[in-house]
């Protein structure tokens, strides 16, 4: 059976993931491709030592990572706001993260041990991350009962 029959089955819930890490579908489709175009292009590359879906969603973090860790670097240089920047930066580094390892334990279904490979984190920060992305949607309910408007998609703190 090839790598693209084996990946097949798994690629509508990397579609979902996709788009609810990058909030929009047609974003999550572009990694989507891109993931499967890197599979196509460099087959070896593929991790073989675990499960396929495993591979996939791995193969599919390294390009969505190293895409916005590309973008960042440019901001950081040309931006000059110095400090203020860098904590955007930081939050903008710190909660994606903890947003990513929420969904793959509770909307993937992968265990903390498959998340923390797919993130390249220790199992135990696993679980910090998704305690804290628990708290942070429940600061952002919270703020949401209180601004009854519909602007709350882009809330910068």
């Amino acid at each position: 059976m090839s790598l693209g029959q084996q990946l097949a089955p798994h690629l509508p819930f990397l579609r979902r993931y996709g788009r609810a890490l990058t909030g929009s579908q047609n974003q999550g489709d572009k990694y989507v491709r891109a993931t499967l175009e890197a599979i196509v292009a460099a087959p070896d590359q593929f991790p073989r030592d675990v499960d396929p879906r495993l591979g996939l969603y791995r193969m599919f973090q390294g390009i969505w990572a190293s895409a916005n860790a590309d973008g960042e670097a440019q901001t950081s240089q040309s931006d000059a706001e110095g400090t203020e920047a860098v904590a955007r930066a930081r939050l903008a580094r710190m909660t994606p993260l903890s947003r990513q390892a929420l969904l793959l334990t509770a909307m993937e279904g992968f265990s903390p041990e498959d998340a923390a490979y797919l993130i390249e984190v220790d199992t135990s920060e696993v679980e910090t991350l998704v305690t804290e992305a628990l708290a942070e949607i429940e600061k952002q309910t919270r703020a949401l009962e209180l601004v009854p408007r519909g602007s709350h998609h882009h809330h910068h703190h």
